[in-house]
């Protein structure tokens, strides 16, 4: 993403659109399963933390890590997102916050339980910004958070059972009614 902006002292509009544009830049490489498209954004030494604590140094880790993942846990997913706002530090340093929703394959609808929020930092060497460090977390309700510090708190039997109730519902549910 290739922004020559006039950036003098003020950061302008088209600042912000290029800066937005990083989030959907990642989306559409998401959706096309390209780990190289979605590190494209980042610097060679960004700083990327995943969702579950995973961290990743460096636009090439970053591509190899997505790649593995396009190629198989999250293959033929689809997300959908949007950029929250946009606040500029100075003339060349900003920070993004923004959303995403997971459609898994064969589903029409977002996952809740893979919602996610992001928080970009993003710099600009000779008018293009790219993300410096992004931090990725999964979105939870209290009433989620609730029930996974309340499973938490089970002996390790009795999570065993919660797991395998869940197992069977899930099961009930995708027999085909008579």
């Amino acid at each position: 993403m290739n922004s020559q902006s006039t950036l003098t002292s003020h950061p302008s509009a088209v600042d912000e659109d290029a800066i937005r544009g990083i989030h959907q830049q990642m989306i559409n490489a998401w959706n096309t399963g390209s780990g190289a498209a979605f590190a494209a954004p980042f610097t060679t030494d960004a700083d990327f933390v995943v969702f579950e604590g995973t961290h990743l140094k460096g636009r090439q880790e970053i591509a190899s890590f997505t790649q593995e993942i396009f190629d198989t846990v999250v293959k033929g997913s689809h997300l959908e997102g949007e950029v929250k706002f946009v606040r500029f530090l100075g003339p060349k340093l900003a920070v993004m916050h923004s959303v995403v929703s997971t459609i898994l394959p064969g589903h029409t609808e977002a996952a809740p339980g893979r919602d996610s929020m992001q928080m970009y930092v993003v710099t600009n060497h000779d008018g293009e910004w790219q993300a410096e460090a992004i931090l990725n977390a999964r979105r939870l309700t209290m009433d989620r958070q609730f029930f996974l510090d309340d499973f938490d708190s089970l002996p390790a039997d009795a999570q065993s059972e919660v797991v395998d109730l869940i197992a069977s519902l899930k099961q009930k549910s995708h027999k085909p009614h008579r």
